[in-house]
C-alpha cells in the first residue's frame, strides 16, 4: 500500500486499514506500517494525525480502523480496504466493508480455522484471487524469526503447516 501510494502520488485515495480491535491494529499492523515508512525515511510526523488515526501519503489518506463498533464499518468510503487477519471478523463486518469499497480489497490472514467463511464466501467468488504466502515471501524477517519457524517442522506438524507452508 505504501508502494501503490507512491505510484499513484495526489491522486486523493483513501485507504482503510482495519483489524478487529483497536489494541491489536495499533500493536500490529499500524506499528508495521509506520515501522516500514520510517525503515524507507519516508515517516513524517506532520502527515500523521495520531487523533483521528490517519496519514497523509503523498496525497493520499490513510485511515486506521478497528471492526468492534458497528458504525466504524458503515458509512466511510474509500477506494481500497486491507482487513489483517480477517479471519477475526464476522462475514457481516467484511460485507459492510465491501460495500464502501470502489476499487478493491485485499484480505490477510493466517489458515488456522479449518472452516471459515473466508473459504466460502470469499475464495470462491470469480474476482478473487488468492496468494498463498509463506515466510519465504516476506524478505524482511529476522534469522531469529526464521530459526523459530523453522523448528516446527519437526516439533509440530500442524503448526508447520500453516506458519511453514501456509496451508
Amino acid at each position: 500500500l505504501i508502494e501503490l501510494c507512491y505510484t499513484y502520488q495526489n491522486a486523493g485515495m483513501v485507504i482503510t486499514i482495519a483489524r478487529a480491535t483497536y489494541p491489536s491494529l495499533r500493536g500490529s499492523v499500524m506499528r508495521d506500517f509506520f515501522q516500514i515508512l520510517s525503515d524507507f525515511n519516508g515517516y513524517s510526523e506532520r502527515n500523521h494525525n495520531k487523533t483521528e488515526s490517519t496519514y497523509q501519503l503523498m496525497g493520499n489518506m490513510i485511515e486506521f480502523i478497528s471492526l468492534d463498533q458497528p458504525q466504524k464499518i458503515r458509512g466511510r468510503k474509500r477506494d481500497i480496504v486491507f482487513i489483517n487477519e480477517a479471519n477475526e471478523i464476522t462475514l457481516e463486518g467484511f460485507n459492510q466493508l465491501l460495500f464502501r469499497t470502489t476499487a478493491f480489497c485485499i484480505l490477510d490472514f493466517n489458515p488456522s480455522d479449518p472452516e471459515h467463511w473466508i473459504y466460502d464466501d470469499v475464495q470462491t467468488r470469480e474476482d478473487c484471487k488468492t496468494l498463498v504466502t509463506t515466510y519465504l515471501d516476506n524478505p524482511h524477517l529476522p534469522d531469529t524469526i526464521i530459526a523459530e519457524i523453522e523448528r516446527f517442522k519437526k516439533i509440530d506438524p500442524d503448526y508447520w503447516a500453516v506458519y511453514g507452508e501456509g496451508k
